[in-house]
């Protein structure tokens, strides 16, 4: 007769051999979140002239040590910017010090800093992360960061979905534990393994329980291409998609931008996959995933026509967020066109935008909007931003005005957009941005 020692030795055997390699121990929810104090950070950002989408003024949220010895931290794009700033991190019980952005991306809501680890006076504490898989629906997750500038807090709540309906058909975690301003750039941390499995991102305002996260799943492929040396930026993708309206996880071309086109896709080609990919491509943000690291030559199944066709090319890689450049005059910034598809309603030469314009400044007191697409200065044409830097240089030496003619969306009963010319003088003229911070 077996022994029960010998038969307790054997099912722990078992169970030992099929536990996921680098799978925490399960942890109470005061452990967890104990834990997470000494890996999160509050980031500070402070933004003097932003970019369309951005605001001006100093800002608190959230992020996560993610690498140890290389000083990264994880965090939101949107809590760094996506325009030049000025961003600090702070550690528990520590005051603030300089970050760099390392990575910041142009689609999903992810931000790698680096700080110096040296310059921290204790060995930094990096998060344990699960890149595995997405949790399931009805898993306990807990976001901890500092909501409503209330410190290292934590909530709870469980996984309630994945969806791809909001931030431009990204794939997001949707949970019902509070993300609050402050909150964002957080760990979304399993109250199951202790491992972060998302990054807080956002609310929904209409709706207390309906918040979301960056899956971890995606956030592990931009940082491994960085500890790898490679560029982790998404592609520029050359084509227009269809709403998925039915939510019928069907992504399908509407618009193809041929100059762009190394792949020869087609209005109407359904994309399946992505050859040495086994995840099916349901959605813009899985095709975003998917094909980081094989910019160069990728190869994508599609069904044209009914018949399963496979392409071969390379995309461009998406403009650096860090090094975006703009000019800056009179209260005015102007920037290119952060609307791709622009070209479907207006003039393909409309390439520079009005990105913000200050209070009380010589542009605000000329009705100048944030939005307004530059059509020309002094009556010709300018589609490019060294030319309107030294077209404004000239004018503030001259110490002239410029004429302005900007096009604005109109009422929509009567055009879908409106001319207006509008006099500037030119002062405290200065090109911003254009490098990495």
């Amino acid at each position: 007769m077996t022994s029960f020692p010998r038969v307790l030795a054997g099912v722990l055997t078992i169970l030992l051999a099929t536990n996921p390699v680098g799978l925490v121990h399960a942890a109470g929810d005061e452990e967890v979140f104990d834990v997470a104090k000494h890996y999160t950070v509050k980031v500070r950002t402070q933004v003097e002239l932003p970019f369309f989408g951005d605001r001006k003024g100093t800002s608190i949220g959230a992020g996560f040590v993610v690498d140890s010895q290389r000083g990264w931290i994880m965090s939101n794009a949107h809590v760094v910017s996506r325009s030049p700033s000025k961003v600090s991190v702070s550690f528990l019980g520590n005051g603030f010090v300089p970050a760099k952005k390392l990575f910041v991306d142009p689609y999903v809501d992810l931000a790698i800093l680096e700080v110096d680890p040296k310059a921290h006076r204790r060995k930094l504490n990096a998060a344990q992360l699960d890149c595995r898989a997405l949790p399931a629906i009805g898993h306990a997750v807990g976001a901890f960061g500092h909501p409503w500038d209330l410190s290292y807090t934590g909530t709870r709540g469980i996984i309630s979905g994945v969806t791809s309906k909001f931030s431009g058909a990204l794939e997001m975690l949707q949970t019902d534990a509070p993300i609050n301003p402050g909150n964002s750039g957080g760990p979304l941390i399993s109250l199951k393994t202790g491992m972060v499995v998302g990054v807080n991102t956002a609310s929904r305002k209409s709706s207390q329980n309906t918040n979301f996260a960056v899956p971890m799943v995606q956030a592990c492929r931009v940082l491994e291409l960085l500890r790898a040396g490679r560029d982790p930026s998404p592609p520029e993708l050359p084509v227009v998609f269809y709403k998925d309206v039915d939510e019928s996880k069907q992504l399908r071309v509407a618009q193809v931008h041929a100059e762009r086109d190394d792949m020869k896709l087609q209005v109407g080609d359904e994309i399946r996959g992505v050859e040495g990919e086994e995840e099916s491509v349901e959605s813009k943000g899985r095709l975003i995933h998917l094909l980081r690291g094989r910019l160069d030559q990728a190869s994508l199944h599609v069904v044209r026509d009914d018949a399963a066709v496979t392409l071969t090319g390379r995309f461009a890689a998406a403009e650096s967020v860090t090094r975006r450049r703009g000019a800056y005059a009179s209260g005015l910034l102007v920037a290119a066109t952060p609307w791709r598809d622009l070209g479907d309603l207006a003039d393909t030469r409309l390439a520079l935008m009005v990105h913000y314009v200050e209070r009380g400044s010589a542009a605000d007191a000329q009705k100048i909007e944030s939005g307004d697409l530059l059509v020309a200065v002094d009556g010709q044409p300018v589609t490019e931003l060294d030319d309107l830097q030294r077209r404004l240089k000239a004018a503030q030496a001259a110490k002239k005005e410029v004429k302005l003619r900007l096009l604005r969306l109109g009422d929509i009963e009567d055009g879908l957009f409106v001319y207006i010319e509008r006099p500037l003088p030119v002062a405290n003229l200065r090109l911003i941005g254009g490098q990495s911070e």
